[in-house]
């Protein structure tokens, strides 16, 4: 009497496609073969645009920090001034 308790299940086959992959840096001939220098290139390029976006945030946001602090300093003035 066969049991499927007691069988192993089949191995999962996984179809995953990665989403962030670039296939036109890569060339049918050239997958084989490992540049750590094209790899080295396009890894520094890769981290430089994401550190370019971060310091374009945090610019961004140091700009609106500095406008609210000096309208509530101009604020505070005109208050003691005026009233």
């Amino acid at each position: 009497m066969k049991s499927p308790f007691f069988q192993r299940p089949e191995k999962r086959k996984f179809k995953y496609k990665p989403r962030f992959y670039d296939n036109s840096e890569e060339t049918k001939d050239e997958q084989g073969n490992f540049d750590p220098e094209k790899f080295g290139d396009r890894l520094h390029r890769s981290w430089s645009e994401k550190r370019d976006r971060n310091r374009k945030q945090h610019s961004s946001l140091n700009l609106i920090i500095w406008l609210m602090l000096i309208v509530l300093v101009l604020i505070f003035f005109a208050s003691k001034f005026i009233f």
